[in-house]
């Protein structure tokens, strides 16, 4: 307790001076007797000054000193610390790694009971904000505990990397909406992210509440299937990641249209990669791998893509097409370039040198589009300037034969995916645009030379299977794809967030108690006027 004015604590004198007054000026009750002769015989007491003794400690004194007391007491302002109403804001890491199951049942699980039990430690008066984040951050609501409880047990995780640093600002924002109340941001994660940009201070402390922190995984990395150069077979290349501190033996069981076609075992060295080429049958169609192990994910452990084998698939070949690129399309044994009349659409299109304002349906191949189309419209000059050496459309393919290519283009339109690209803009870039899956090369291949290769055919070729094993794979999928780089469910060191909450009234809150102590005072005054009346 803190006295505002502890001065008037000089008022405790008061209780002093009621005792003296009682003690000076006391009354004696009055007795009537029958007759005085009694005292007639006593003798005679000593003249000179009476002898003054303590008055009694009755009901009257106790209640008028108390009294006094609890009115010097509030005349001091004693206040009280005082709690204010908080903000919680609620971070939940929905990344794919939180579906690991080091953590009994699941890292998200651990997570969600953590979240829970500091809801039960919150009142009525309190706001929570709930924050997924996911491939976006998403606030999900904001009121008090009850009613944020099914929202969080409705939270489920998803299938990318999480958007932590968008969270926490999001976080942020809303704890900064609420200067009256005392914030707290609580970032719920197994920390199997890399450092994220900064973000400038946050609105409010963060507290981390780590789940899991095992690495034990293997991963599906990647599987490429490629037609022969013959045209009588299919070659699978599976590549497997292990994240393990150690090594480890990995079960591995090849499908080809839901039958199984091989099973072998691979040993891989801790933190490595193994990669193997398994033969297909051509008219094989859907291919997929599995992992039989048991490791602390499974979300990696299953991959599917569509072959070039089967029955060929319909082109459409649009626009200024050289020959040299008709050669390389028609050279794909899975691969059919039709008449531009048909009526049925394709399954692929190839646009070289137009970009329509109506796209045709399906996925697209985009060879040497116009420059000044809107929507190839970047964001920077140098932009592209990156290698996905793994990517799929660059797999077998010497680089040096595209070291002389020419963008047209020189920014990174917001909906592609730079794989190959140089100081002057990007060369190679897949993406989604407009609902279509798109493969652009923003050069013209007829120009340095690059039709008359063999790399030019292999590009073609990667390409199409990439649009056409994505296309299909998409449509026979739900929700959001895996991001590779959650296999890696090791814990990453968590950077430290400054927060700048202000100091506030609300952060040293404080009660005044002095209305208390007088509704006292006034509850024995009426107690001592009570005893009075009734004394007579």
């Amino acid at each position: 307790m803190t006295l505002l004015a502890p001065v008037a604590l000089a008022a405790l004198v008061v209780p002093v001076v009621i005792y003296v007054i009682h003690w000076l000026f006391g009354s004696r009750r009055r007795v009537r007797v029958p007759a005085l002769f009694l005292w007639a015989d006593l003798p005679q007491a000593r003249t000179g000054r009476s002898r003054r003794r303590i008055p009694p400690f009755t009901w009257l004194l106790l209640l008028q000193l108390l009294a006094a007391a609890l009115a010097a007491v509030a005349l001091a302002r004693p206040v009280g610390p005082h709690e204010p109403p908080r903000h919680l804001a609620l971070v939940f890491d929905a990344s794919a790694s939180m579906q690991a199951t080091d953590v009994s049942p699941t890292r998200f699980e651990a997570a969600r009971a953590r979240a829970l039990d500091r809801l039960n430690a919150l009142t009525s008066l309190d706001l929570v904000s709930l924050v997924r984040a996911g491939r976006e951050a998403t606030l999900i609501t904001t009121g008090t505990a009850d009613g944020v409880r099914s929202a969080i047990l409705a939270l489920q995780p998803g299938r990318t990397a999480p958007a932590i640093r968008e969270a926490l600002a999001l976080a942020s924002t809303e704890v900064a909406a609420t200067p009256e109340r005392r914030g707290q941001i609580l970032l719920l994660t197994d920390g199997a992210w890399p450092p994220p940009e900064s973000i400038g201070p946050l609105a409010a402390p963060l507290e981390v509440g780590a789940v899991g922190g095992g690495s034990e995984n293997q991963a599906i990395s990647s599987v490429v299937v490629r037609m022969d150069p013959t045209g009588r077979g299919q070659t699978a290349f599976v590549e497997v990641a292990n994240q393990a501190e150690h090594a480890a033996r990995v079960p591995m069981r090849v499908l080809a249209d839901g039958a199984p076609l091989d099973e072998r075992q691979l040993d891989i060295a801790a933190r490595t990669r193994a990669r193997v080429s398994i033969p297909l049958p051509v008219d094989a169609h859907h291919v997929g791998v599995r992992l039989l192990g048991h490791d602390a994910l499974a979300l990696d452990d299953v991959q599917d893509t569509i072959a070039p084998g089967g029955p060929p698939r319909e082109v459409d070949l649009l626009g200024r097409a050289s020959d040299g690129l008709r050669r390389a399309v028609e050279s794909i044994p899975s691969l059919h370039v039709r008449a531009a009349d048909a009526a049925l659409p394709p399954d692929l299109t190839v646009l070289a040198g137009v970009l329509p304002p109506q796209l045709p349906s399906g996925p697209l191949l985009v060879i040497d589009p116009p420059a000044n189309s809107g929507r190839l419209l970047g964001v920077g000059l140098g932009s592209g300037a990156r290698v996905q050496v793994s990517h799929p459309l660059l797999q077998g393919l010497d680089l040096a034969a595209l070291q002389d290519e020419n963008p047209s283009v020189a920014g990174v339109p917001g909906w592609a995916h730079v794989v190959l690209g140089t100081l002057q803009g990007p060369l190679i870039m897949e993406g989604r645009l407009e609902g279509h899956r798109v493969v652009v090369m923003t050069f013209n291949p007829g120009v340095s030379g690059l039709e008359k290769s063999l790399a030019f055919p292999l590009l073609i070729s990667n390409a199409t299977s990439f649009l056409l094993s994505r296309s299909e794979v998409a449509a026979t999928e739900s929700g959001e794809a895996f991001d590779p780089a959650e296999s890696d469910i090791a814990p990453r060191p968590i950077p430290t967030f400054p927060s700048a909450a202000p100091v506030t009234e609300a952060s040293n809150g404080a009660s005044d108690l002095w209305p208390w102590f007088l509704t006292s005072c006034l509850v024995v005054l009426g107690a001592e006027w009570l005893v009075f009346a009734r004394r007579g």
